[in-house]
């Protein structure tokens, strides 16, 4: 059985990973449930604080995920967010769980910058509205998603010995 949790979620964390480049689906309760099966395998730790905070932030990015559905499910920008985020994250990864929180957030705001200087992004001009709005409606559910994931492996990875 643990074998089979383990499997399953490391396909949940590799179709999260992917819905935030390609955002069909909301790609943070796939993060958030891949939190849970690795859990529940024992192949990683979490308190019941940290599963909260986590379901609290997926319960916010499929509120705004439903109220917003026509900007974020459009992929314009998602590579250079999800890059970003992921980028950020994994350098966050070096310092503590906050730092991969603001390591994604960081990481997503230069990536949809740096989407914004390309010819695509060029009709969204920095300090604006529809910057905001963009980068609120593909960022978050992005930075929260790769928060997860980067939470996940760094547990995974601290818990390496114990997977057999």
């Amino acid at each position: 059985m643990a074998m089979l949790c383990l499997i399953t979620g490391l396909l949940l964390l590799a179709g999260a990973l992917f819905l935030c480049y390609k955002p069909i689906i909301p790609a943070t309760l796939i993060g958030y449930g891949a939190m849970w099966v690795l859990s529940y395998g024992n192949h990683v730790t979490f308190s019941k604080d940290t599963l909260m905070f986590w379901g609290a932030a997926t319960m916010i990015v499929l509120v705004i995920y439903s109220s917003q559905a026509q900007d974020s499910s459009d992929a314009k920008g998602s590579g250079y967010i999800a890059t970003g985020a992921l980028v950020g994250s994994i350098i966050g990864m070096l310092t503590t769980h906050a730092g991969i929180i603001i390591g994604a957030a960081l990481g997503a705001i230069l990536g949809f910058v740096a989407y914004c200087r390309t010819p695509q992004g060029a009709s969204i001009k920095l300090p604006s509205k529809e910057f905001i709005s963009q980068l609120a409606a593909k960022g978050l559910p992005t930075i929260v998603t790769i928060s997860i994931l980067c939470t996940v492996l760094d547990n995974l990875l601290t818990n390496v010995t114990t997977i057999n």
